[in-house]
C-alpha cells in the first residue's frame, strides 16, 4: 500500500537525467543497499532493470507530444515486509515536477505495518536546492514567518484562493507568543512534503481575522491548510496530551490526505507502464479501417474508466477533507470525555482559549443540578458528565488576575500589566488610555484611564469585564 507521496516542483533547469543520477546516488552511497554501482546511462532513453540480493533497480521512460516521464524504482524485500520506492520526472506544459512515493507490504499475517521514514530522496531535492518556489513559496526546510512578507499569502491560503500546490501547516501564537510545537522540527520533519508558517506574536492572528473572515488558526491551535480549498484540520495540545504526539498527529494528517488525493494515482510507475503499452498497441495496429476502429474503440473505453475513476477519488478526497475539517473543530471545540466522545456540539464560535466551552457547560449544569432531586436520573447524568469534564480553570485565573490588578484602582505598574498580558489582554498604551483587548478579539475591548480618580473607577471595569468575560458566573 501507498504509504508515502509528494510532488516537487522543480527549478526549469533541472533536468531528467540530473533526477535519475541523484537517485541513482541515492542508492549506491546508502548503508542500507547492496548495489554500489548501476551502469547506467542517465541520457539514455531505455529502459532498464538490475537485481542484486533481493534489491531490484528499474528504470522506464515515456515520451508524447504532450509529455515527458521517466520513471526509478527501487524494491527491496525484506522478511517483514516489502518497500517500493519510485521517483517520477514530469514535463508537462513547459513545467517540472517529481513525484517521490513509498509503499509498503507486509509480508506478515499482521495488519501493522513497519514504521514509516520519510524517502532521504526528498531531503537531497530539498537541500540541493532543485526545487523552484511554489507559487512564491520557497521549498525549504525552515520555517517561514507569517507576520512579515507572507501575511498577505497566509491570508490566500486560508481563504483557499492561493494557487499553492503543497499543503500547509500553520502554527499560531498561544497567549504568550509561543507556538505548541517548534516551528524549526516541523520544517524539517516536512521538508519537501508542505510549507511550515509560524506566527512570532499573537498580534498577526488579529490581524489575520479581519482579513480571513476569522477561520485562521489561532491561540496556539495548529492549522493543516490543503491547496484549493478553506477547509482546515485545526490540532491542539488538549487533543493529544502532549507536543509529541501533537507533532505525530500534523505530519500523519498531512502524509494521509498527500497519499489519499488524486495527484497521488497519475503518472506513477503502473501509469507509465500503461501509456508504454498503448502507444506500443497503436505501433501495432493494422491498416485495415476495421482494425483501427476496434483497437479505438477499446483504448476510449479505457480512457472513459480511468476518467471516471479519476473523478470519483477526487469526490472521495474532497469529502474526506470536509469531514475530517470537522472532526477536527470538534475535537478542538471540546475536551474528550473518558468514554471519548464529547457531550455536547460545539457551535461556529471559536474558543478564546482551550476548555472555555467546556468550562461555561460545566459551570451551567453544576448550578441548574442543584434543582434536581438527589440521584434522580437528572442529578446521575450531570454528575457523570460533571466527572467527565473536568474544570479547565482558565477563566478563573483570568477573573482573579483582573480582580486583583484593577479592583483598586490607580495607576497600572510595569508588573500590573504584566500580570494582565499573562492572563490573556493585548495592551495599547497612548494618551490619556489604556486599551484592554481580551485575546485579540475587537468585540473584547475596554477602556481604562491612565490615571483613574477614585476606586470606583477600577470597579467598574472590573464589573465590565466580568460581565463580558465571566463563563462561570452564577446565573
Amino acid at each position: 500500500m501507498l504509504v508515502f507521496s509528494t510532488r516537487l516542483p522543480l527549478k526549469p533547469d533541472v533536468s531528467r537525467e540530473t533526477c535519475i543520477r541523484l537517485f541513482i546516488e541515492w542508492i549506491t552511497k546508502s548503508e542500507h543497499y547492496p548495489m554500489t554501482i548501476i551502469d547506467y546511462d542517465v541520457s539514455s532513453r531505455d529502459d532498464f532493470e538490475t537485481a542484486e540480493d533481493g534489491v531490484t533497480f528499474a528504470i522506464r521512460h515515456y515520451r508524447d507530444e504532450r509529455v515527458e516521464l521517466s520513471a526509478c524504482r527501487l524494491s527491496k524485500r525484506g522478511a517483514d515486509a516489502l518497500w517500493i520506492s519510485d521517483c517520477v520526472f514530469l514535463q508537462e506544459g513547459g513545467g517540472k515536477s517529481l513525484l517521490i512515493q513509498l509503499s509498503c507490504d507486509s509480508l506478515l499475517f499482521s495488519a501493522q505495518l513497519p514504521r514509516v521514514h520519510k524517502p532521504y530522496i526528498v531531503r537531497m531535492f530539498v537541500e540541493g536546492g532543485y526545487c523552484r518556489d511554489d507559487a512564491g513559496i520557497p521549498v525549504t526546510d525552515e520555517p517561514l514567518e507569517a507576520d512579515g512578507d507572507y501575511f498577505e499569502t497566509c491570508a490566500a491560503i486560508m481563504r483557499g484562493e492561493y494557487p499553492n500546490t503543497m499543503p500547509v501547516v500553520y502554527l499560531s501564537a498561544d497567549y504568550w507568543d509561543k507556538t505548541a510545537l517548534n516551528p524549526g522540527y516541523m520544517a524539517r520533519q516536512l521538508s519537501g512534503v508542505a510549507h511550515v508558517f509560524y506566527e512570532k506574536s499573537r498580534a498577526t492572528a488579529r490581524r489575520l481575522r479581519e482579513a480571513t473572515g476569522g477561520v485562521n488558526a489561532h491561540s496556539g491551535y495548529v492549522g493543516v491548510y490543503f491547496p484549493g480549498t478553506a477547509l482546515c484540520q485545526k490540532h491542539a495540545l488538549d487533543n493529544t496530551g502532549d507536543f509529541r504526539r501533537m507533532s505525530a498527529a500534523v505530519i500523519e494528517s498531512v502524509w494521509k490526505a498527500l497519499v489519499n488525493r488524486l495527484d497521488a494515482s497519475l503518472c506513477n510507475w503502473n501509469q507509465i507502464l500503461v501509456l508504454q503499452a498503448r502507444q506500443r498497441m497503436l505501433r501495432w495496429q493494422g491498416d485495415s479501417a476495421e482494425a483501427k476502429e476496434e483497437l479505438a474503440y477499446f483504448m476510449s473505453t479505457f480512457d472513459e474508466e480511468n476518467k471516471s475513476l479519476r473523478e470519483q477519488i477526487d469526490e472521495l478526497n474532497q469529502e474526506t477533507y470536509s469531514l475530517q475539517a470537522q472532526l477536527d473543530a470538534l475535537r478542538a471545540a471540546s475536551r474528550e470525555t473518558k468514554g471519548g466522545e464529547g457531550f455536547f456540539r460545539p457551535g461556529e464560535e471559536q474558543e478564546l482559549y482551550p476548555s472555555e466551552r467546556s468550562d461555561l457547560l460545566r459551570s451551567i449544569l453544576s448550578q441548574v443540578q442543584t434543582r434536581f432531586e438527589k440521584d434522580s436520573r437528572a442529578d446521575v447524568l450531570i454528575q457523570s458528565m460533571l466527572d467527565a469534564n473536568p474544570r479547565g480553570g482558565e477563566c478563573r485565573k483570568t477573573v482573579a488576575t483582573v480582580r486583583a490588578v484593577l479592583t483598586g484602582g490607580g495607576r497600572l505598574s510595569g508588573s500590573d500589566k504584566s500580570r494582565l498580558r499573562a492572563a490573556g489582554f493585548v495592551i495599547e498604551e497612548g494618551g490619556s488610555h489604556l486599551k484592554l483587548t481580551f485575546r485579540g478579539d475587537p468585540r473584547y475591548l475596554f477602556t481604562l484611564a491612565c490615571t483613574p480618580s477614585d476606586h470606583r473607577g477600577g470597579s467598574n471595569i472590573v464589573s465590565d469585564i466580568c460581565r463580558a468575560l465571566d463563563v462561570e458566573k452564577k446565573i
